[in-house]
């Protein structure tokens, strides 16, 4: 194990052929907190390759507020995400409580689509109207053209059926 480490730390530091290994460690530039956490690229940097072509991956459930809202919004509208689920929900409500954890694990398994919940006393009243949330929860799964509410049971295989008819993708 010792001697792993210390192999991988000569090639990082050489960048020449160690033991008929050879390695290139291109040097990129820093990206933002927010391209880190919504797990934009940085397009022009050689270590993601043909990855470019992949679908960004988002590993968890953002928790937002109006701006984060927004960002959402931008995501599609700059075509940089196919879809985007937003989940509004109280604190204080049983049923969003019993929603959460449903939630955390779509988002897992449609790691390609951004999650984001959005907690009722984090926006204006009027932004809950705009998007017809009169209730918690409620999950809108969006994209460019249409805005499709999920009015089903709290349970994943509903869940994931309602992702599947919108999307038209089984998980990933």
């Amino acid at each position: 194990m010792e001697k792993g480490i210390f192999l991988l730390l000569l090639v990082i530091l050489f960048g020449n052929s160690v033991d008929g290994v050879s390695v290139r460690v291109p040097i990129c530039a820093m990206r933002s907190v927010k391209d880190y956490t919504l797990g934009f690229r940085n397009q022009s940097c050689p270590v993601y390759g043909d990855k470019l072509a992949e679908p960004p991956h988002f590993v968890a459930v953002t928790e937002g507020d109006e701006r984060w809202l927004q960002i959402a919004l931008d995501m599609i509208h700059k075509n940089k995400c196919e879809y985007v689920a937003l989940l509004f929900y109280a604190s204080w409500c049983p049923f969003s409580r019993s929603f959460t954890p449903s939630f955390d694990l779509i988002s897992s398994l449609y790691s390609s689509i951004p999650h984001f919940a959005i907690k009722e006393s984090s926006v204006k009243p009027s932004t809950l109207s705009k998007y017809g949330v009169h209730g918690f929860p409620t999950l809108l799964l969006m994209n460019s053209t249409m805005r499709s509410r999920y009015r089903g049971n709290r349970m994943l295989d509903s869940l994931v059926a309602f992702y599947r008819d919108v999307t038209g993708k089984m998980f990933h």
